[in-house]
């Protein structure tokens, strides 16, 4: 993978966790907490497994 990739996909899960820590609510906290380990996944193993279901 890129660096340019891995520091795109480093941005956004620190962006999701201030998503996370702003939500109004658990539903939508918890959904931003999914999407920031799989973009942390991403920043650090790169898209092996880009095929992999994110809401699962």
């Amino acid at each position: 993978m890129e660096e340019d990739s891995r520091v795109y996909f480093a941005r956004r899960a620190a962006e999701e966790q201030e998503r996370a820590e702003q939500a109004p609510n658990p539903i939508a906290a918890e959904v931003h907490r999914k999407l920031q380990r799989v973009y942390v996944e991403r920043a650090s193993i790169g898209d092996r497994n880009a095929d992999q279901d994110v809401t699962g």
